[in-house]
């Protein structure tokens, strides 16, 4: 019995944990980097067993921060010795700026309350204050809901596209929002991170800059059209081929 017990331990551990989350740089014509250690995500994402993974910028800094979501698959590996478990912290990375990402799931409080194993992650703005939210998928529980109530000076803006010539959800639709400091790129997608749909409306952190001077939108019909000088902490319904149908203002940012 000891003999089938460590067996299971070290298989499930050699199939699933024990394995850091890959990061790959896009290098254009010269193909994918990987960067996983490079990065400093590889150590502490190490041990656990990983599903939901988005990109999200939870600080509107115009910096993508990381957020993981793990769990193991099975349930008995509780009762050997191992250092996997199936409930596992979520992980949370915030880049640094020079392409290395610090840990911060702790200081942010997502570990706080009962771990789970998690399996997919939404993200969207569910409290419509312009920070990013999330709901996370749990085995054999209710899903966590988590309300970023990130509080500082940094300006944000959401963009709700309808599409006409387009599918009317926008699937495809690209948004190329250019400010003073710097110029971001998203898409309208119909899934992402594990089983899991996120908010349609894309979510741009704007840092110090108040207004974007460019925001260009290519659809799926292949129609492109550009807006100047747009404010910024507002939510904006775009109509294909009619513009900026409807805007609401976000709350007052936080005091600098």
């Amino acid at each position: 019995m000891a003999a089938a017990v460590e067996a299971f331990s070290r298989a499930a551990k050699i199939d699933h944990a024990d394995q850091p989350k890959g990061l790959y740089l896009n290098q254009g014509e010269r193909g994918f980097t990987d960067v996983t250690y490079s990065a400093k995500i590889a150590q502490s994402s190490l041990p656990y067993v990983s599903w939901g993974t988005g990109f999200e910028d939870f600080h509107n800094d115009g910096l993508p921060d990381l957020l993981i979501a793990s769990g193991h698959i099975y349930p008995d590996i509780d009762t050997v010795p191992s250092n996997a478990k199936y409930r596992e912290p979520l992980l949370l990375y915030r880049i640094k700026g020079d392409r290395t990402f610090g840990e911060i799931a702790g200081p942010a409080g997502l570990n706080d309350g009962a771990i789970q194993s998690r399996r997919g992650v939404a993200f969207g703005d569910i409290n419509n204050d312009g920070n990013i939210d999330m709901v996370i998928f749990n085995v054999g529980a209710p899903p966590s809901l988590f309300l970023n109530d990130t509080k500082n000076s940094n300006h944000r803006v959401l963009f709700k596209l309808i599409g006409t010539k387009s599918n009317r959800g926008a699937v495809g639709a690209r948004i190329t929002v250019t400010s003073v400091t710097r110029t971001q790129i998203e898409e309208v997608k119909a899934g992402s991170s594990y089983i899991s749909t996120s908010d349609p409306r894309l979510h741009f952190g704007l840092a110090g800059d108040s207004l974007m001077t460019k925001v260009e939108i290519r659809w799926p019909s292949g129609g492109v059209e550009t807006l100047l000088n747009i404010p910024a902490d507002a939510i904006y319904t775009i109509v294909e081929g009619q513009g900026i149908k409807n805007s609401i203002k976000l709350p007052a940012l936080a005091a600098r």
